[in-house]
């Protein structure tokens, strides 16, 4: 097998398991709205502006989120003492608890979908994924569009 074509059948394989996963979830939970509050719970008292950089994105798309997180009682919002123009967010025990929760259904999920896998085909995925997940943070759309300098604005007020 060629190399670009093993590398499409890698990509293909990628798509079609997040495309499962993803049509899986949507019926379940807002994945978005989750990753916001794993953002909050990992980093503790957050601004939202380091929610959307860390997650790419819009600070619209993350003030809905933390609105209905906290709509929710899953997080708590309160003004910044270092800077009035923002607040910091952080996670209640019941956004900890719908983490837990969360995360047993995914290993749920997980292990039934692996149940007859070998304990050496596990280690040799998890090896290979942590290698892609790895590789793709490095060298993939998000870690490239990192590294292009910023645009200027196209439109300027004068005041």
């Amino acid at each position: 097998m060629e190399r670009t074509e093993s590398v499409r059948d890698v990509a293909r394989a990628t798509f079609r398991l997040v495309t499962e996963a993803q049509q899986g979830m949507s019926r379940s939970f807002d994945a978005a709205r989750v990753g916001v509050l794993q953002v909050v719970a990992a980093r503790g008292p957050v601004r939202p502006g380091a929610i959307g950089e860390q997650l790419d994105m819009a600070p619209s798309s993350v003030t809905r989120h933390v609105q209905a997180l906290e709509d929710a009682g899953q997080v708590s919002v309160a003004a910044d003492p270092a800077d009035a123009r923002t607040c910091l967010i952080t996670t209640t025990p019941a956004g900890l608890t719908e983490l837990d929760r969360l995360e047993a259904a995914g290993l749920a999920v997980f292990a039934d979908v692996v149940a007859d896998w070998s304990e050496a085909d596990l280690r040799t995925l998890v090896r290979l994924m942590r290698r892609l997940t790895d590789d793709w943070a490095a060298r993939g759309p998000a870690a490239k569009r990192a590294n292009q300098p910023k645009r200027e604005p196209r439109w300027r007020f004068r005041g």
